[in-house]
């Protein structure tokens, strides 16, 4: 098995426990309600929660893929840009 194939492996395996995680701990967040015939419903997501939460996993993305580059000259630690 080559690299790129365990690396999508690992970040799949990785991510899935990370989704079945964030799921979990929304469903013991929110109130789980109960209509006129028994189905039970979640709460409508509010938009700007929604935006936001977005937007955090886009940032963490972004860190993700920044991670195995290395910093350009003249911009690393302690230097001006």
């Amino acid at each position: 098995m080559n690299l790129r194939t365990r690396v999508m492996i690992i970040g799949g395996v990785v991510g899935a426990l990370l989704g079945v995680s964030a799921a979990h701990l929304y469903l013991r967040s929110v109130p789980i309600e109960v209509d006129g015939e028994g189905q039970e419903r979640l709460p409508s997501i509010q938009p700007g929660k929604a935006l936001t939460v977005g937007l955090g996993l886009l940032t963490v993305l972004k860190h993700i893929t920044g991670l195995g580059q290395s910093p350009e000259r003249g911009q690393g630690r302690g230097q001006k840009r």
